[in-house]
């Protein structure tokens, strides 16, 4: 019967094998990580050690605790207080008061934990000489500091949860002193407060009376200035003149008026008379004066009788040569009329133009006046406002230093003492609970600081997890470690005591290899990445173990290089074996070697080969497809896979590997390097076991009884 496997079956092997993340030709490994389930089973594992570490940190607790001084510890309480008596109402602070804000109390709580508050307390308690610290030497500045970190050492401040109450603590061995040093920096705190109001209220009270005495030099100064311009420029200081003369010039704007339009009138008047005269004669009598009228009719009745007389007489006749030179006379009267009157006319108009030009003087020296008043008037009230602007300052100075003054003496702090200090009576520390508590802490976080290094450089895999979580492959099992056991007595396990944790690994590996429902292996490769991992040791106990439960087992010593079987278990030393099959000198039947305690069969390599001789892969494959037909399980013993590149080969002729490696021994690269040869090199990687186990780890399985020692039996050949 033939137990070779289909394409479907192999195919679903090289699934498995990727099932948790191993590709074809790769790796699929991850970081280690340290959670809470590894840590704990690393507690278990080093018990001992925690318990070690725990008692040395107790230990060092409680001596610590013992030879410290008794310590005692007190408090005053300090509240800062908005409410203040008013001596005298309506005085405004030179200081503020503090606001009325949660982060005020955080600022006062940060001053009073500073070291200025404690060099003052050192001050007043007279641990240090009351000197400013520019004035002391360099020893006792040095001494002022060790002082000053003393203090602050000891002294503890706290704001009390949300309120505006604040504790000072102070602790010390003697109870007397603690007391003391605490109620002094209340004091010291309320006292700082009321000089820093003092400190300022001196300060602006000297600033204001400088200023006061300077500014009363500017206003005497200022005020001689306006007196000396009024004199100089006649201005007293009211606009009385300048009213008066605004009204002259009003009036002398209306007689101008009035002396222009008369002038314009009489102008117009000599131009008519002018015209009339220009005219004749005859025309003087439209010009409306007294006699020419008188002289108007005289013309025009001697006219009439010259006209009555002409047409009576001739032109020689007396009356008419009479009344003609009569009527000459009154026309040379007229025309002396007339000139009179133009020359009247003239002088008239001539009188009135210049009483305008008079009056326009006079108005144009009137504004002159006034626009020189304004000047005047425009610089003294610039000189005015200079004494202004001084005396109205001077005059606030001389208010606020009054009530400075009254301030004086009644400066009052922002806080006052709510709870002085009582003396201690019991010793506050130190505690030994808390030493021991602490050193408890300390002790556990040494430990995992220990877990976490360990982790970090740990050479190989400890656990299932890391075996699934960093490389990606199934972990199949764990071997024990059996300790003052040679190798022989190891194997004989498997059937001198079954129930034996050995024993019980072997059949959880054929549990992980051999599962129900799925496809099943019939040729399995077991290597390592190095030497002395235990493959050999393990491929003949689980051998043996499956021959057991009724399979047809062979195991074949695939290593040409280091031959196990007959070395370290003297069978089958100097018959055919490996090297005489894949050469056609021998058959498999004859080379196999029956197992004394079990139905198993190995196959040794028999005759020794030539370093660097390897096996050809087709008689191997050969080899291997006649074993499928007579055995039920075939287990190919290989070389080391990063010792021995042959193994990768050699592997490629079964359904699957299974690599070993020992538990905390065989670096992380090295059995992430092999998975990855194997990977790539076509190979379904099955899983991974975990040898060399301790038999007390938490990934055994336990037994029900004590492992009996025995030796090994063989039969047949050697």
């Amino acid at each position: 019967m033939s137990n070779e496997l289909t394409a479907g079956q192999h195919h679903a092997l090289a699934e498995r094998g990727r099932h948790f993340g191993i590709e074809d030709g790769g790796y699929a490994g991850g970081a280690a990580q340290l959670d809470g389930s590894r840590f704990g089973r690393f507690v278990r594992d080093n018990y001992k050690l925690l318990l070690g570490i725990m008692a040395i940190a107790l230990g060092l607790a409680a001596l610590y605790t013992l030879r410290q001084d008794p310590v005692f510890e007190t408090k005053a309480s300090v509240l800062l207080d908005q409410r203040k008596k008013q001596v005298v109402q309506g005085l405004e602070d030179v200081v503020s008061p503090l606001p009325a804000d949660s982060s005020v109390v955080d600022t006062e709580v940060e001053l009073l934990s500073s070291s200025g508050m404690a060099m003052q307390v050192a001050r007043r308690a007279g641990l240090i000489p009351d000197v400013p610290v520019e004035r002391m030497s360099h020893e006792q500045q040095e001494d002022a500091a060790l002082v000053v970190r003393d203090v602050l050492d000891h002294r503890t401040i706290s704001r009390v949860g949300l309120t505006y109450l604040i504790d000072i603590r102070y602790k010390s061995s003697d109870p007397e002193t603690a007391q003391r040093m605490a109620n002094l920096y209340a004091q010291t705190y309320i006292e700082s407060q009321v000089g820093v109001r003092v400190d300022e209220n001196t300060r602006v009270r000297r600033h204001l009376e400088n200023e006061i005495a300077r500014l009363r030099g500017q206003v005497k100064q200022a005020d001689a200035a306006v007196a000396a311009y009024k004199a100089r420029t006649g201005l007293n200081g009211n606009t009385a003149a300048g009213t008066l003369t605004e009204q002259e010039i009003s009036s002398y704007n209306q007689t101008l008026a009035v002396a222009r339009a008369q002038a314009a009138e009489d102008a117009q008047r000599l131009d008519a008379a002018r015209s009339q005269l220009a005219r004749g004669a005859d025309k003087l009598g439209e010009l409306n004066t007294p006699g020419m009228a008188d002289l108007r009719a005289q013309q025009t009745s001697t006219s009439a009788l010259v006209a009555q007389l002409a047409s009576r007489y001739g032109p020689n006749h007396p009356e008419l040569i009479t009344a003609r030179q009569q009527l000459a006379e009154i026309n040379r009267l007229i025309a002396n009329q007339g000139s009179r009157v133009v020359s009247g006319l003239q002088a008239q108009a001539q009188a009135s133009a210049g009483r305008a030009a008079e009056i326009a003087s006079k108005l144009s020296a009137t504004e002159g006046e006034l626009a020189s008043a304004d000047t005047a008037a425009v610089r003294l009230r610039e000189l005015e406002a200079e004494v202004t602007a001084p005396k109205t300052l001077l005059d606030a100075y001389m208010t606020r230093l009054a009530q400075i003054s009254t301030q004086s003496g009644i400066e009052q702090a922002d806080a006052r003492v709510v709870a002085f200090a009582p003396l201690p009576v019991q010793a506050a520390g130190p505690s030994l609970i808390v030493n021991l508590v602490i050193g408890a802490v300390l002790g556990a976080i040494l430990f995992a600081i220990v877990a976490l290094l360990k982790q970090v450089f740990a050479v190989g895999v400890s656990s299932p997890e890391e075996v699934e979580t960093i490389f990606g492959v199934e972990f199949l099992a764990a071997v024990p470690r059996l300790r003052n056991e040679d190798d022989m007595a190891i194997i004989n396990q498997v059937v001198e005591a079954p129930n034996s944790p050995y024993a019980e690994s072997l059949r959880a590996l054929a549990a992980g290899l051999f599962v129900p429902g799925q496809a099943q292996p019939g040729v399995i490769a077991l290597t390592s990445p190095q030497a002395a991992e235990g493959k050999s040791t393990t491929a003949i106990a689980l051998g043996r173990s499956q021959a057991l439960r009724g399979r047809r087992v062979l195991v074949i010593d695939c290593d040409l290089q280091r031959p196990t079987f007959h070395q370290r278990f003297g069978f089958g030393r100097f018959g055919p074996g490996l090297v005489e099959v894949l050469r056609g000198e021998a058959h498999l039947a004859d080379c196999l070697v029956a197992d004394g305690l079990t139905p198993a069969r190995f196959l040794p390599v028999g005759e020794v080969v030539e370093a660097g001789q390897s096996i050809a892969f087709d008689q191997l494959q050969a080899l291997v497809a006649e074993a499928r037909t007579q055995f039920d399980l075939v287990l190919l013993d290989l070389p080391p896979v990063l010792q021995v590149a042959e193994a990768r080969v050699i592997a490629a002729a079964s359904d699957g590997v299974v690599l070993l490696t020992r538990w905390k021994h065989t670096s992380r690269q090295a059995i992430e390097f092999a998975i990855t040869v194997l990977t790539r090199a076509g190979n379904s990687v099955l899983g991974l076991v975990l040898t060399e186990v301790p038999v007390g780890s938490e990934i055994m399985m336990g037994s029900y009884q004590e492992p009996a020692v025995g030796k090994l039996r063989f039969a047949g050949n050697g």
